[in-house]
């Protein structure tokens, strides 16, 4: 397989490998990644099988499992192979660099050759010369055909550099996308939170007083412990679904949301006013009080559910509290009745 094909193949292999690790909720180690390659390449029954042992009594590969199964079946030869990917995309831009520089030389000496050629014309006036003029014409039409071939080469390799790098940053695109997204919910995770968070109070310290406010609304599922008890854990799951579905529907693209951990999230955006921030977390509030889950062999057995909602605003010139805000908001939420905003006073 050459350099093209293999790199086209590894390219294919990651794309199937990654989402693999987020349906069985496996961070995008390389250590998971490793063995999710080989498990799509299919070249190692014995890993194949094994893998499908542990996936088949957890529903997912822990850290242990995955490193026992990668020091018991990736050997020398696989590791020098992923090595190699990484190799073979730096290769991919430095040929493209070379045959640039190449392309550039080429062109340059036909340049020079075009600017002979004319000045060899301009001293063949006489009829006598037509032997020596059509010499000239011969040789730069030669060099002509010879330099469109070139540049159709050129263009060829440039095209299939693009097309490997290309399955590269969409492959790596869906690794960083699988590593920022909770699996269950789709919406940011923790991790991602916790990234985000700083910049977004940096960001809100550093505009004028004029601007708009800056909000962090946590909220939590009222009483998710009794869906898990009474109805199930999958049950449990498909309440996170249903309220995710409903802050997705809110938010759009106007703010960010993230599961904070087991039934918590967050949001985070900026807000004309206090009221308009309590205005939106009402209005979700409201749609997820809508919803409501039953047994699947008694529908009769249904239940409401609610969130309680608080709201943490960033302050100008004011360090980042606003994750221990939100949360003494919070708290008063669930305190004060549930299914209902709370505001954080000034700490």
């Amino acid at each position: 397989m050459d350099n093209t094909a293999s790199l086209a193949h590894s390219a294919q292999c990651l794309k199937k490998a990654i989402p693999l690790m987020v349906k069985y909720k496996m961070p995008v180690t390389p250590i998971n990644y490793a063995i999710w390659y080989c498990y799509v390449q299919g070249d190692n029954p014995q890993l194949n099988t094994e893998l499908d042992k542990v996936i088949g009594q957890h529903n997912t590969c822990s850290a242990q499992n995955a490193q026992e199964i990668f020091d018991k079946y990736i050997n020398d030869e696989e590791l020098a192979f992923f090595q190699q990917m990484s190799e073979k995309f730096h290769g991919t831009v430095e040929q493209v660099q070379f045959d640039l520089s190449d392309s550039i030389q080429y062109s340059k000496s036909f340049t020079t050759s075009l600017v002979d050629s004319q000045n060899e014309l301009k001293t063949l006036s006489s009829i006598n010369s037509f032997n020596e003029i059509l010499s000239c014409v011969e040789r730069l039409t030669d060099e002509s055909i010879a330099m469109q071939d070139y540049a159709r080469g050129f263009q060829t390799k440039l095209a299939q550099a693009y097309n490997e790098i290309k399955d590269l940053r969409e492959a790596l695109t869906m690794t960083q996308e699988a590593v920022d997204k909770d699996s269950l919910t789709g919406l940011f995770n923790r991790g991602k939170f916790d990234t985000d968070i700083v910049e977004f109070c940096l960001h809100a310290s550093s505009q004028d007083e004029q601007s708009k406010l800056a909000v962090l609304i946590m909220f939590d599922i009222d009483h998710f412990k009794r869906f898990n008890d009474d109805f199930g854990h999958q049950k449990g799951d498909e309440v996170l679904k249903l309220v995710a579905q409903k802050v997705q529907n809110c938010v759009q693209e106007q703010y960010n949301a993230y599961r904070f951990g087991g039934e918590e999230f967050c949001i985070t955006g900026y807000f004309d006013s206090i009221n308009d921030a309590m205005t939106f977390c009402n209005q979700l509030r409201l749609s997820i009080a809508k919803l409501t889950i039953r047994k699947k062999e008694d529908s009769d057995n249904k239940r409401n559910i609610s969130a309680s909602f608080g709201i943490a605003l960033m302050e100008f010139s004011k360090s980042c509290l606003l994750v221990e805000k939100a949360d003494r908001a919070l708290y008063l939420a669930k305190t004060h009745g549930r299914n209902r905003v709370e505001i954080a006073a000034n700490l």
